[in-house]
């Protein structure tokens, strides 16, 4: 556990650490957060991640800009206080205290519209508790998420607080001895569900002719309905593909594609690109990490030493 957390930018041990009792996100389960990967007190992709969490917020109606200088200045000072040279960093933002008065100025004391009470930001930095290493020599099994992606819900895609329902789902998984759960769109019948992603990770598959795909972030044709989260760590392992040649294409994908796959891997800020060698009882390929996997892990971990350890 931390030592000391930063609150509204300023730096504060962890026992004296304070939220508004009426904080929306206490309240409500409103806001966001990044979990993201630092090493030598430098965050990997900060400016993507920052990005991310920005457009969400616009989106969701509580926007907020964090410049990323000052943030990562902050990070890097909250890495050194804690004693950490790795870590795993957490931004989360929440409206705020939604109990806090009206201005006097206000026009109309009853009406919100042009006013927000001050935004609640909030980062740790805790030791990094890597995902052991055996993990990617042999592969992960996963399960099928007896849950169901909502295309619809004006949160998906964005990367909310709102985490019940993921949490549910990976207990669920590790109760029957995988490591993540497979999300589904809702259908009459499985034949027709479509692919999203994983309970704390995106989803990629390499088909027999050696092309990778993963589900693209939206659904095609069909405006303000989304299917994945976005991932940092998916986007760069899609640009990392496209610069070394490797086939990758965004594109819907079902249960049939995933029974059929000769690979399939899962990313994210803290596992990296995480090798999956069985679906539940169905083996995936021969049933160990494939050569595209081990190829795009090992391009995937050469960035992240390159921007973190130079």
């Amino acid at each position: 556990m931390s030592d000391f957390v930063a609150i509204n930018g300023q730096i504060t041990p962890y026992e004296a650490a304070r939220i508004p009792p009426f904080d929306a996100g206490f309240l409500h389960g409103a806001g966001l957060f990044e979990t993201m990967l630092a090493g030598n007190g430098r965050v990997f992709r900060l400016a993507e991640h920052l990005h991310r969490l920005h457009e969400s917020a616009r989106e969701l109606g509580f926007a907020v800009q964090l410049d990323t200088a000052a943030t990562a200045e902050l990070v890097a000072e909250l890495m050194e206080t804690n004693g950490l040279f790795t870590a795993r960093v957490r931004i989360t933002l929440t409206p705020g205290d939604i109990s806090a008065p009206v201005p006097d100025h206000h026009p109309d004391p009853d009406s919100q519209q042009d006013w927000d009470p001050p935004r609640t930001v909030l980062i740790s930095a805790g030791p990094l508790a890597a995902y052991p290493p055996a993990l990617y020599e042999k592969g992960m099994t996963v399960a099928v998420s007896s849950y169901y992606q909502n295309p619809h819900s004006p949160l998906c895609g964005h990367k909310t607080i709102s985490y019940m329902d993921r949490l549910l789902g990976l207990r669920q998984a590790q109760k029957s001895g995988a490591g993540e759960a497979l999300w589904f769109t809702a259908a009459e019948s499985r034949q027709f569900s479509v692919l999203a992603e994983g309970c704390i990770s995106n989803v990629f598959l390499v088909d027999g002719g050696g092309a990778i795909g993963t589900p693209p972030w939206q659904m095609p044709g069909q405006p303000g309905c989304r299917l994945a989260l976005p991932g940092i760590t998916r986007q760069t392992v899609l640009e990392l593909a496209a610069t070394h040649g490797l086939p990758v294409q965004e594109k819907v994908l079902n249960v049939q594609d995933v029974l059929t796959a000769k690979e399939i891997f899962l990313t994210n800020a803290i596992m990296g690109v995480m090798p999956v060698v069985r679906v539940e009882r169905h083996a995936v390929g021969d049933e160990k990490p494939g050569p595209l996997t081990n190829q795009i892990r090992r391009l995937y971990e050469q960035k992240v030493q390159e921007q973190c350890h130079g």
